[in-house]
């Protein structure tokens, strides 16, 4: 425990080290202790240097414990997105880099690190991919955005890096570049999107490629749904894991909060790291729910110097458990993100996200590509059109898409066959890194 004491203090606020050998050993006990300090540390100092919290907290009470966190108001993204600056609390001449988010719900917002933050950010990734299970002697391949103000792929580097494991920044461009690599540098392990690695795969099977002759026996996959609310595997994390014989690990992570959640080899949802985090599961009406029970993630940073956050509703629906792990730990774990808070459709009746969509479609092989458009006509009920790019003769291409959704969501929603050039130009955008693949064309009022 002695490794950690330090970092709660306001003055060391950011005095974070990798902590090698104290985690496995942390009693729940321990783990409430690290949190309350935590917490305590940073709502101190976002008061006193934070304009933005200055005037936000107050008329709130002091923080001593995380049960005092329940007696503040929660930061949201429009807080963060509308008044960014107000949020820092160093000099810019200390920002070693500027991060942005991916701007999926709105214009990007900067997010700044000093070189503490960025330390910091390297040692949740070291955490995380330790307890993934790689070690010095692993090879990586980075198949992610390292550039573009991305702050995952920057963190990945420096996690690896502190881990004292061989990175290599291929990007998510090229099948043939990480092929190669993989097979000149043997290789053990590759970070990359779901979705990017069915597609390395399909590209090795036509150049009669053996993946699973390969060496690589980790994929550390991110971005997209892996495992839904009962923890199996989606249909395309299965369908990836058979092509490349390896193991599928599932991480999470959230820019404002320069953190991110992953799982251990139990597969059985992403561990929490109490010297780097508190996270809360909040119902509708901003109360806590039972471990298991589906809310929104709400989180505070701990050991964040340029942009600490206090409360922060990212808006991601998941649950929690804190039942002790199959691999020894007592940290909580964090379940598969079901869905976006503000995505969420009303649908005859019933609710459903864009990710349950997602899942559903994944498990039918011939489609090439999809869009899912929002609309709504009335305050009372949404409308979603699925618009699908198919392999191959599509004659009963749209009743077979719509029997699997009705089976997996209950409820059908319009389905279209069309082109893959013109969803790709309804995905497209400008101004974010990524596809999309909602587009959510609903009233704003009130949602």
């Amino acid at each position: 425990m002695r490794a950690c004491r330090g970092t709660y203090r306001i003055a060391r606020v950011t005095n974070v080290s990798p902590p090698r050998d104290i985690e496995p050993e942390l009693t729940p006990a321990q783990i409430g202790s690290i949190l309350d300090q935590g917490v305590a540390a940073t709502v101190a100092y976002a008061r006193e240097k934070s304009p933005f919290y200055q005037r936000f907290l107050a008329a709130t009470p002091r923080v001593q414990t995380v049960g005092d966190l329940q007696r503040l108001p929660l930061t949201t993204k429009q807080h963060v997105s509308a008044a960014s600056e107000q949020f820092w609390c160093v000099d810019r001449e200390k920002f070693v880099d500027v991060s942005t988010t991916s701007g999926t719900t709105g214009v990007p917002t900067l997010y700044p690190l000093t070189q503490p933050d960025l330390h910091r950010l390297g040692v949740n990734e070291f955490l995380c991919f330790s307890r993934v299970g790689l070690k010095p002697g692993d090879v990586v391949i980075l198949a992610v955005t390292i550039d573009k103000c991305f702050m995952a792929g920057l963190a990945y580097f420096e996690g690896l890096r502190q881990l004292g494991v061989t990175a290599v920044r291929v990007g998510a461009g090229s099948p043939a570049m990480l092929l190669s690599m993989i097979e000149r540098l043997k290789a053990t392990a590759v970070v990359s999107v779901p979705s990017f690695l069915k597609r390395v795969a399909s590209y090795a099977q036509q150049q009669r490629i053996d993946l699973i002759a390969s060496g690589v026996t980790k994929l550390i996959c991110i971005g997209e749904p892996v495992r839904d609310e009962q923890w199996r595997l989606t249909p395309l994390s299965e369908q990836v894991a058979k092509s490349w014989g390896a193991q599928i690990y599932s991480t999470y992570g959230v820019t404002e909060l320069a953190t991110s959640f992953c799982e251990c080899s139990a597969g059985r949802g992403g561990h929490l790291h109490p010297q780097l985090l508190h996270a809360e599961i909040l119902d509708d009406a901003g109360q806590p729910v039972a471990d298991g029970t589906v809310g929104q993630l709400v989180a505070t940073t701990i050991g964040v110097q340029a942009m600490p956050l206090v409360r922060f509703a990212t808006g991601d629906i998941t649950f929690m458990t804190r039942e002790r792990c199959s691999c020894g730990l007592h940290t909580p774990r964090l379940g598969p993100i079901l869905g976006r808070r503000d995505q969420a459709m009303k649908l005859k009746g019933t609710t459903v996200y864009p990710a349950a969509v997602q899942r559903s479609l994944q498990g039918v092989e011939q489609i090439v590509d999809y869009i899912l458009i929002a609309t709504a006509e009335t305050a009372l009920s949404d409308d979603l059109e699925v618009v699908i790019a198919w392999r191959g003769e599509n004659r009963d291409a749209e009743e077979i898409v719509r029997e699997k959704l009705r089976g997996d969501l209950k409820v059908c929603p319009a389905v279209r066959i069309s082109t893959l050039q013109e969803i790709q130009s309804l995905g497209d955008s400008r101004e974010l890194r990524k596809q999309r693949v909602f587009l959510d064309r609903r009233p704003k009022q009130g949602r």
